[in-house]
């Protein structure tokens, strides 16, 4: 499959990733920052972060009086950004946009309707979708300012699990004993699913099942060691969740990752809004067989959760293209663009809306995950809760010197 082709057939973070050396945007600091906000965000991880994993007689996390106490010392010297993200469609762009790209790679299709694909791609509007769509995720940039989030929590003063429910996003301290050669031993090999989704008409989708049972089901450290840790990190914020059902295996990402495992540098989510689109048209994770579970059971909700950290052997605190997060409340059904990638699935983009407002956690460290909500279904809802569009950004503060970002992203269902 060639780069073009791999960059529109998949908006999603597992498939567009643009390199990390490539063009990136202009990103300054707001006039508000100064040389203080380090000293702000000594005292408020200070206050907040509670021992390191694993220590079951203390709680893992703040609650809203730690939370209220770092507010106290609270002041405007925090680290907003102004920026221009890519990966937006403008207001009245339309709701869908179709880039159908398998006659040209997929195998095992015959070439009657390999003809046929081609004059509807060239000729009934495919070709002018995929001219649309590439300017607006690759070419297309607007200015956004991104907020501290870290000032944000001190400000709310709220408790974890009330920021999350209230934003779809929270910064939780967790110390994994994961090291950087069990990362590298549990990352999921993007390419090889390609491949074996692109081959599914020529051998029946036998390879890509094997690959998503290995996904769930392979012996990892990240199945041994870190499933643990995000099932005592989703209990802290999410009491009622009932069943976790944590995988193998995560995407691992750094700065020569290339197209596929660099940092996804567009904003999008990587699902819908319709569960059963979200189930069939999303061949990346295993939702037919979790929504299976989530039917038999008396569970009320269905979510998918993503926990994304920097990750050994990073050393230093991240600001090489840290993850901003868009608060899901700022968040409508009407800014929700479908990205439709035939056999590779959908995706979804956003549209421009000036009451969108975007958070990161500047200087996040390994010992730091984020937590952000990626579908949320309540079982008598036809739609599915407001997700958690994200993207990868150039920090102001880095310089050429700053350490390149290690990251790895897991995500796990659960039902509640």
């Amino acid at each position: 499959m060639n780069t073009l082709a791999i960059a529109l057939l998949s908006l999603s973070s597992t498939a567009l990733a643009l390199n990390a050396n490539s063009c990136l945007p202009k990103t300054t600091p707001l006039p508000s920052a100064s040389t203080h906000s380090a000293l702000f965000r000594g005292k408020f991880q200070k206050a907040v972060i509670s021992p390191s994993h694993g220590s079951k007689s203390q709680a893992l996390y703040s609650a809203a009086a730690a939370a209220a106490a770092a507010a106290a010392d609270y002041s405007p010297t925090n680290r907003d950004v102004l920026t221009k993200l890519p990966g937006s469609f403008w207001s009245g762009a339309k709701s869908k946009y179709v880039l159908d790209f398998d006659w040209a790679v997929s195998k095992g299709m015959g070439w009657r309707k390999r003809i046929a694909a081609a004059f509807k791609f060239l000729f009934l509007g495919g070709l002018w979708d995929t001219i649309v769509s590439t300017y607006a995720l690759l070419m297309r940039r607007i200015p956004v300012t991104i907020y501290d989030a870290r000032a944000k929590e001190a400000e709310e003063g709220l408790s974890k699990a009330d920021f999350f429910d209230k934003y779809g996003f929270v910064l939780l301290n967790s110390k994994s004993a994961m090291t950087a050669e069990d990362w590298v031993a549990s990352e999921r090999d993007v390419k090889g699913e390609l491949k074996d989704i692109n081959n599914i008409s020529v051998d029946g989708g036998a390879a890509h099942r094997m690959r998503m049972d290995e996904f769930r089901n392979e012996d990892t450290p990240v199945k041994r060691i870190y499933a643990e840790e995000a099932k005592d990190m989703l209990k802290s914020i999410l009491p009622r969740a009932k069943t976790i059902m944590p995988p193998a295996k995560g995407i691992r990402r750094d700065l020569s990752g290339g197209l596929l495992n660099g940092p996804a540098k567009q904003v999008h989510n990587d699902y819908g809004l319709v569960f059963d689109e979200v189930v069939e048209r999303n061949p990346f994770f295993d939702f037919d067989k979790q929504r299976a579970i989530y039917e038999e059971s008396k569970a009320d909700e269905y979510m998918l959760v993503n926990f994304w950290r920097p990750i050994k052997p990073m050393s230093t605190p991240l600001r090489s293209m840290p993850l901003c997060f868009l608060d899901s409340s700022t968040l409508g059904e009407d800014d929700f663009v479908t990205v439709d990638n035939a056999s590779l699935g959908l995706a979804t983009s956003l549209k421009d809306n000036p009451g969108h407002k975007f958070y990161y956690y500047p200087d996040m460290t390994v010992d730091e995950v984020v937590v952000f909500k990626q579908f949320h279904q309540f079982r008598n809802e036809t739609k599915a809760r407001m997700p958690v569009f994200h993207t990868a950004f150039p920090d102001p503060a880095a310089d050429k010197d700053t350490e390149g970002r290690v990251s790895f992203e897991y995500r796990v269902g659960l039902m509640a």
